[in-house]
């Protein structure tokens, strides 16, 4: 896929590639018979970002590429090719469809997203913008070792209320809503494989917890504005690039002649 990416990149070069005319700094960095590929020319196959993060190993290679390309090229005008009517169609279709995203890529280049718009847009459709939260009622207490959670277990199963036996053989005895924010990743997992009313036993954070599941929430709440900020750009400015795309083409249409038969 890379390889193919970088020959579509380097057809682009090739149709408004022309002789090199020597800018100050630049030079030619490849030549194939009289066709050379100039500094500057090959940097315009990149944006400024891309330069940076493309390794010298990653440059040689499309260069070699070039070079290949061009062989081709010039052994297919030598034999011909260039003179078949499919072959010319394709030439012009390609020419075109490259100086079409130039002009898109410039013009959509322009359109952006202010913050006013961001906040606006999340406000306007705050509903969509949930996620369902699960929390779980619980009530716990901690005991000092596994002999007293036996017995604790064997009380609660001869019918001994929840609070006594806190308040007779444990300790730090709560009644809470949990989220999975407010807990450890064990302990959220082992709340999620209990039924409502189940008591059991487990170790989490070097202590020994008794708890019991008294009853499991669940609630849509609205996502923060700021964790969903990136997406909801990219949305806007789709959007927008869609409508200026349209709108563009009907102007278009309106000043050149259209007609399909």
């Amino acid at each position: 896929m890379k390889r193919i990416s970088n020959i579509i990149l380097l057809i682009s070069l090739l149709f408004f590639t022309a002789e090199c005319k020597k800018k100050a700094g630049d030079r030619i960095i490849a030549k194939v018979g009289n066709e050379k590929l100039c500094e500057h020319e090959f940097r315009s196959l990149f944006t400024e970002q891309e330069w940076l993060n493309t390794t010298d190993e990653d440059k040689n290679e499309i260069i070699n590429e070039w070079i290949e390309i061009t062989l081709l090229a010039k052994e297919a005008e030598k034999r011909g090719l260039d003179k078949e009517k499919d072959v010319k169609f394709n030439i012009k279709y390609c020419k075109r469809t490259i100086l079409a995203n130039e002009i898109l890529a410039d013009e959509l280049s322009k359109i952006q997203v202010t913050e006013d718009e961001l906040f606006n847009y999340y406000n306007l459709n705050r509903t969509l913008f949930t996620r369902e939260v699960t929390s779980f009622k619980i009530q716990k207490f901690i005991v000092s070792n596994w002999a007293i959670a036996d017995s604790a277990i064997k009380l609660f199963n001869s019918g001994e209320a929840f609070y006594t036996v806190a308040k007779n053989l444990g300790s730090g005895y709560v009644v809470k809503f949990v989220g999975k924010d407010d807990i450890s990743n064990h302990l959220w997992n082992f709340l999620c494989g209990m039924k409502k009313w189940n008591i059991r036993i487990v170790q989490d954070k070097g202590k020994l917890n008794i708890i019991q599941l008294l009853n499991i929430k669940r609630e849509n709440v609205p996502i923060p504005y700021n964790s969903i900020k990136d997406s909801l750009t990219k949305v806007i400015l789709d959007n927008k690039k869609n409508t200026f795309l349209e709108n563009a083409l009907d102007s278009l249409k309106i000043n050149y002649t259209v007609k399909i038969y």
